[in-house]
Order: C-alpha cells, then structure tokens, then sequence
C-alpha cells in the first residue's frame, strides 16, 4: 500500500495521529499533568526499515513530527518505540523531535556502543540488553554485556536499563536477579565519575 497507494497511508497516518493527539487533549483538559508522550511505532525488520528512509520521510515522517511538535509545546517529553533495525532513520527521528529511543533491538544489529558516539548528544537511549545474552544464563557473559553498554549509554543525553525485547522464558530467576544487581553496581560509578541513569532523562 505505500508504493501502490500513499494517498491512502496518508490518510490512515493522519487520522490515527489526530486519534492520539484528541485523545491526550482530553486527558489534558481532564486535569492530568503527562509528563512524557510514549508512541509505539514498530517500523523496522531485522535487517532494515519496513520502508525506504525516503519513504518514511514522506509517508510517516511528518505526522512523526507533528505529534513530537504538539508534546514539546506542552512540556512533554517523547519516547519512541521501535523493534528493529533503525539505525538508518536515526538522524530523522532526531529531526521529528523524538527526545528518547526504546529499545534498540541488539539482535537486529542496534548497538549503542556502535552509534552513541554520533547519536548520543541528541537523543536518549532505553534498552539494548540483549535477552538472547541473558537466555544463555551465562553471568560473564552478561556482566560484559550491561557494563559495556551502561557505559555508552551513560555517555548519551540519557540512559534506562531495559531489555532490548521480553525477557525470554529461558532466563532464570537467579539469572534475573543477578542481572537487576549488575546494573544497580554499573549504575553508579563510570569512567566518567558518578552517574545513574535510572533516575532521569537529561533531556
């Protein structure tokens, strides 16, 4: 339907962004005080974008950017939810506004050790503890993984702990557990000094 039929994905785009943005608006007049907008948006495969950058700039992009413009102008901040491979679309989803990207799939080839470095000064990172990692059970393995990774996070605009998809049924309680207490001790101190990344978004 992109290619045969934009007019249509247009229009389905526009109506469901007028769909959220009503429904806050309600939320809003309702007396609530929302602090953050979450869209969920899974745009991507293993490989790559369910559609070319230029496709999604056209087609997608702007009603991106219009719900990103309509929370900046309330004092909200945006997370953006996306599986897959995105690192492709990153500069745009800097460009539409989006403060905060979740939860950047490792097993689709996300890295924030790769793109924290080009990405980090400008958007915040949520994610990419890799679940096929902690499947194996392996506490080396997985303390490699959160250090790593909490380091490059930390270095960004902002950084959460979150697995990068559900946590698989594979993984032990005392995995789990070890887990939780690994990142608490790589919360605190860095190569940088101390920090925690699981209290804020510097955004």
């Amino acid at each position: 339907a992109m290619i045969e039929d934009p007019e249509w994905i247009r229009d389905v785009v526009a109506v469901h962004t007028e769909v959220v943005l009503r429904s806050w608006q309600a939320v809003i007049d309702a007396g609530a005080q929302p602090d953050g907008l979450w869209i969920y948006g899974d745009m991507a495969f293993n490989h790559a974008t369910m559609c070319s950058p230029a496709m999604y700039r056209d087609l997608v992009w702007p009603f991106h950017k219009q719900m990103a413009d309509w929370a900046h102008q309330r004092g909200m901040k945006v997370i953006y939810h996306t599986d897959g491979r995105v690192s492709g679309v990153l500069d745009m989803y800097i460009e539409a506004g989006f403060d905060c990207l979740q939860p950047i799939e490792a097993k689709a080839g996300m890295d924030i050790r790769k793109f924290a470095p080009t990405h980090g000064d400008r958007l915040a990172m949520f994610g990419n503890i890799d679940v096929m990692k902690m499947a194996t059970n392996d506490l080396g393995l997985l303390e490699e993984e959160i250090r790593t990774k909490f380091a490059a996070g930390m270095a960004t605009r902002g950084y959460a702990y979150h697995s990068d998809h559900s946590v698989p049924p594979q993984v032990s309680w005392d995995t789990y557990r070890a887990i939780a207490q690994t990142s608490s001790r790589n919360t605190e101190i860095t190569d940088n000094g101390p920090m925690n990344p699981l209290v804020t978004f510097d955004c």
